[in-house]
């Protein structure tokens, strides 16, 4: 059976069966692609692959530990045994590093970045909502121990069945402005004059060809960077996103809408850091749209720290 055909076929039901054997969530997906890759041959060989990974799996989860585990176990008691610093054994490992945030990258764009950082990437498919390609995930999650040269797995957004048609749109329109902002994706589309206000601040206009450039908006697509930069405490480690596409109140966390937007709808993106804490005031970017849906203004909201509406909320290193 064709290797990769099978993993984006059944990687999802695996990580569930490794879970329901027993092993954390948080490390059920490395379980997994380690299982794979050492079941490569195997799993190429076979017309049906699904008993001889879940027997795998099993003996790692469940059963003795592999016959290189018990070697290392046994390398490991011979060195203490002749006098050997266990120290010694750990000052070969390599040092472990912080995983980096792919948060708005795409897997190709992940991949790039961390196989240039000396990582061993496999980017593997994964049902969700987001426009697809999108990173999702990875293992380890960003912020996360991992040691340089070590396996890290990316997980990629693909589209399943039609959950997501309804907000499908919105949310897609919403990573496409955060992407142009982070300078990870190309610039949706303006028009002439844009329109920007940035909490209680004067406006001030950019045309069509200024509003292309990230750096003609100065310090509003810097709060975008700090607030997508921010490590989380979510699965993922990175900020949630949260896109409507609504009427909105007048005010938000205290701050009142600009004048003249009035029952415009609003396509609302709010990029969270503490999704669990509903005091919270997430930074919020509000992008007023024509009936084309060509922006023509955008109105910031800077994060605010739980039950502070008077000062931003502090970065997280």
């Amino acid at each position: 059976m064709d290797f990769d055909q099978y993993v984006a076929a059944r990687h999802g039901r695996l990580i569930e069966h490794a879970v329901a054997l027993g092993c954390a969530e948080e490390d059920a997906g490395g379980q997994v692609d380690q299982i794979l890759q050492e079941q490569r041959k195997r799993i190429r060989r076979a017309e049906d692959p699904d008993p001889l990974v879940h027997e795998a799996l099993e003996r790692a989860i469940c059963g003795t530990p592999p016959r290189r585990g018990r070697t290392a176990v046994l390398v490991a008691v011979g060195l203490v045994a002749i006098g050997v610093p266990v120290a010694l054994a750990s000052g070969n490992q390599a040092p472990a590093e912080s995983m980096p945030s792919l948060f708005a990258l795409t897997g190709d764009q992940a991949q790039a970045l961390l196989e240039e950082e000396g990582y061993d990437v496999a980017v593997r498919p994964a049902s969700s909502c987001e426009p697809p390609g999108l990173v999702v995930g990875s293992d380890p999650p960003a912020g996360r121990d991992v040691e340089k040269g070590a396996r890290v797995t990316v997980r990629t957004s693909v589209l399943v069945g039609s959950q997501c048609e309804a907000d499908y749109p919105a949310r897609a329109a919403g990573w496409e402005f955060v992407r142009f902002a982070l300078r990870r994706g190309p610039a949706p589309a303006f028009a002439r004059t844009v329109t920007v206000v940035v909490d209680r601040q004067d406006p001030y206009h950019l045309d069509h060809v200024a509003a292309v450039d990230q750096d003609r908006w100065g310090g509003l697509f810097t709060r975008v960077t700090r607030a997508a930069g921010v490590t989380t405490p979510t699965d993922s480690g990175m900020p949630g996103l949260r896109v409507s596409d609504d009427l909105l109140p007048t005010t938000r966390c205290g701050v009142p809408k600009p004048a003249g937007t009035g029952d415009r709808r609003v396509l609302r993106i709010e990029v969270d850091a503490h999704p669990d804490d509903l005091r919270n005031c997430p930074l919020a970017i509000d992008l007023y749209r024509t009936s084309d849906h060509v922006i023509d203004g955008v109105v910031v909201y800077t994060a605010k720290a739980s039950g502070d509406h008077g000062h931003e909320l502090a970065r997280t290193e």
